[in-house]
């Protein structure tokens, strides 16, 4: 499994799919997930701005942001994509939410 295995394996169990014209990248176990650009540009679509931060010590990064429906959040990964994917992840969840029918 590729480095961003479980970031990756997050994304997919969310729902999220590439579609045709997404700019996206290949994993090396041959998954695909958004381009920072894109998820960046999924993010500008919403009003969540998040703010990425690199930690001084560490290669740790965080990304947090402030939802209206979930409050502040944050994610943190190993590197900026893993952590980029883990927080458009969180993004995705958030509007892609099915309303449950009863």
């Amino acid at each position: 499994m590729s480095d961003l295995g479980f970031a990756l394996d997050g994304l997919y169990a969310s729902g999220w799919w590439p579609k045709d014209g997404d700019r996206c990248l290949q994993s090396s176990d041959g998954r695909w997930y958004p381009s920072e650009a894109l998820m960046l540009e999924s993010f500008a679509q919403s009003i969540i701005r998040p703010t990425i931060r690199q930690s001084s010590v560490s290669s740790a990064v965080e990304v947090f942001w402030c939802s209206p429906k979930r409050g502040r959040q944050s994610v943190h990964g190993r590197s900026r994509e893993e952590a980029s994917i883990l927080a458009f992840t969180n993004l995705y969840q958030e509007t892609h939410a099915k309303i449950p029918s009863y």
